[in-house]
């Protein structure tokens, strides 16, 4: 495509016009999903009551009217001008609409914590758990993975029929546990015939593929409350990917005809992993007022290249990097000088280019480790409505990651930023992976893992995997 481009005599139009109707065609349907989903919401909490959201899925019903009602077919120059002003638009929006995610959860943690009834339903509010944990402590039920000490709660349960049901147990006359094969179920007087708006893979059940529903240790409070945010951050999973697809997609094609190459490129991961760790500590040193934990990079092949997109890149170090300095300082608190040095190593294989940051912040306790990924788990307020919000972003490279990085330096130590899940997700997106191993008392190690094949296919993004 880039090739075609810069041989072509009309300045790219014809050769974009190729990728331009298949555009046409996708963003809508992508943009559609997205205000379906936020419509639908697979979330046990009532997200549509936080303006953030209402804000939010406004701007992509504008967006999706844009591209089919308003933008015609790129079938000649004209209109594939037309396109293209479009897609441009629609790139200086998405920056506005990922910032209204980021305060809608915000918002959606204040509120939860808060426990606001326009947002949490009754079932997850802390006297309806009291009450729970006061009267279960008799009979469980039991399924062949996980013993589950909830029969007040909304559950899935496998009926006489075989058919897995949803339903209120309080609704139940209970009897008696009766083994059928390796399946227990249990036998009720009067089962209602209507399941609740909660349906079955939103819960704790022999189905349901959460680690940490699955182990009853790792419950923080209760198992309801823990389905509940699983489903949450599923759906923002989701979300997010959807988005970021969505988003590269307009970002390639406006890059290639706007500065005459793509998006990804061929990089070297340790000029954009130095970039970041310094940008990190710079911010650290302004927060605390001392020089921050010193950052020691180690390469053993240090002029490795791969592909990749630089700013996402650099966005997922900075962000790991960062996470490490703070956890040092305030583990360490006591000093101002010699902390634990922090180790960003940089290792390459045939299939993937990986970084670990080690750092010696004191760990993470084992029941917590799955709010790491949580994304209503915040160290910042509720949204400010007052708060501003990004304007029209100019076009300074080709890439962005300029203009993203000089925009990183300004960030506080933490409260902004995409947050471990969200790097995740990106991690994912291209076909890798991040993981953390954490020692509680000593430090975490953070594995980030970037693929080098060229045929990895983007996630799956079915919507109805979570209705």
């Amino acid at each position: 495509m880039t090739k075609l481009t810069r041989n072509s005599s009309d300045g790219g139009l014809s050769a974009f016009r190729l990728t331009a109707g298949f555009l046409h065609r996708e963003l809508p349907v992508r943009i559609g999903q997205t205000v379906i989903g936020l419509k639908e919401n697979p979330s046990p909490y009532d997200i549509r009551q936080v303006p953030q959201f209402k804000a939010l899925m406004d701007n992509y019903t504008d967006d999706l009217s844009l591209l089919a009602d308003r933008t015609p077919a790129p079938s000649t120059p004209a209109t594939t001008e037309q396109f293209v002003d479009t897609l441009r638009r629609l790139k200086s929006r998405s920056k506005a609409n990922m910032r209204l995610l980021a305060q809608g959860l915000r918002e959606l943690s204040w509120a939860i914590n808060s426990q606001d009834t326009r947002i949490v339903p009754s079932f997850l509010r802390p006297n309806t758990v009291r009450q729970r944990a006061q009267t279960c402590g008799g009979p469980h039920y039991y399924s062949s993975t996980l013993a589950y000490p909830d029969l007040s709660a909304p559950m899935a349960y496998l009926a006489p029929s075989g058919k897995m049901e949803m339903t209120d147990p309080a609704q139940w006359t209970q009897g008696s546990v009766q083994p059928d094969g390796e399946a227990k179920y249990q036998s009720f007087g009067a089962v209602p015939s209507v399941p609740q708006q909660w349906a079955p893979n939103k819960v704790c059940s022999e189905f349901c593929d959460e680690a940490s529903c699955r182990n009853p240790r790792l419950w923080i409070n209760d198992g309801t409350q823990q389905c509940a945010e699983n489903q949450t951050r599923r759906f923002f999973d989701w979300l997010y990917s959807m988005n970021l697809g969505t988003q590269l997609l307009i970002e390639d094609h406006v890059a290639i005809l706007d500065y005459g190459h793509n998006l990804v490129q061929i990089i070297q991961p340790l000029d954009i992993a130095t970039r970041a760790a310094h940008d990190a500590s710079q911010i650290c040193e302004r927060h605390y007022g001392f020089p921050a934990p010193v950052v020691k990079i180690i390469a053993p092949k240090s002029g490795v290249t791969t592909t990749y997109v630089p700013h996402h890149l650099y966005s997922m170090l900075f962000q790991l990097v960062k996470n490490a300095l703070r956890a040092t300082v305030e583990h360490h608190k006591n000093r101002r000088s010699a902390f634990p040095v922090i180790k960003l190593v940089m290792s390459s294989g045939d299939e993937d280019v990986s970084f670990k940051v080690s750092d010696e912040g004191g760990g993470i306790p084992l029941s917590q480790v799955d709010a790491i990924w949580s994304y209503l788990e915040t160290t910042k307020g509720p949204a400010d409505a007052s708060e501003p919000l990004p304007s029209t972003i100019e076009k300074r490279n080709a890439l962005g990651s300029i203009t993203f990085m000089q925009r990183a330096i300004d960030l506080p130590l933490f409260g902004e930023g995409d947050g471990l899940p969200m790097v995740r997700q990106i991690a994912r997106y291209f076909g890798g992976d991040l993981d953390l191993v954490s020692m509680e008392g000593v430090g975490t190690d953070a594995y980030l893992h970037l693929s080098r094949s060229r045929n990895a296919m983007e996630p799956g993004l079915n919507l109805h995997t979570l209705l």
